[in-house]
């Protein structure tokens, strides 16, 4: 098990950032999704290394509705975050 997060920044609209926080909530341990910039819509999705896959699906399948802008990705090995 790793135990290093992988950080991705990503931009969204801000009226969706609720909607975000608690599709993540229901997924334990998937990731946590963290506000940088409320206004701007910014924020960050902290994911465990075991769950990158898992999480890069979620995103894939919510950016069909949500539209995200990917920022920035530390400790990631590569991603393909959708832009919506």
């Amino acid at each position: 098990m790793h135990t290093d997060s992988i950080q991705w920044q990503v931009e969204v609209d801000k009226k969706d950032i609720a909607y975000i926080v608690s599709i993540f909530e229901g997924y334990d341990d998937l990731a946590v999704v963290r506000t940088l910039d409320a206004s701007r819509g910014l924020i960050e999705l902290m994911i465990s290394p075991d769950y990158l896959e898992d999480t890069r699906r979620l995103v894939d399948a919510l950016s069909k509705e949500i539209p995200f802008r990917p920022l920035a990705r530390k400790a990631d090995g590569g991603s393909s975050v959708s832009s919506g």
